[in-house]
């Protein structure tokens, strides 16, 4: 799946909101809390709506990041069954900001058409709280 924002933000203020974990928690619509675990490795606490029941789980991620490439790649294993790749990278164009993502799931369960549905909503609204800051 690839996704595709245009922020009024400097390529170096998205790449550090993409790399700065207390940042990224703070603009996420449904990250809760992220805790530092080791270098580059985290644990994210998120809670999901699932119709009107709130689902708070937590998941391991690895962050690696190239600053002179404005690269950002972010794995997750969800629920020790979904492994999720997100890949931004982030480009400047005349007075804007284009943020390219790629996202790829693999998963024994049949949640990819959930997941990208989840994802699109997720991650239009991080980047609009980014815009926002």
């Amino acid at each position: 799946m690839i996704l595709s924002f245009t922020l009024h933000k400097s390529p170096d203020f998205i790449f550090d909101y993409l790399t700065d974990m207390d940042k990224f928690a703070s603009i996420h619509p449904v990250i809760t809390k992220i805790e530092k675990t080791g270098e580059n490795k985290f644990l994210v606490h998120e809670t999901l709506k699932l119709g009107f029941i709130p689902f708070s789980f937590t998941y391991p991620v690895t962050i690696e990041s190239d600053v002179a490439n404005k690269t950002v790649s972010i794995k997750a294993t969800v629920l020790k069954m979904t492994h999720i790749d997100m890949n931004f990278s982030i480009r400047l164009e005349g007075d804007i900001s284009i943020v390219e993502e790629i996202i790829t799931f693999k998963s024994i369960l049949p949640v990819k058409t959930f997941m990208k549905k989840i994802f699109r909503e997720q991650h239009t609204l991080l980047f609009q709280n980014m815009d926002r800051v």
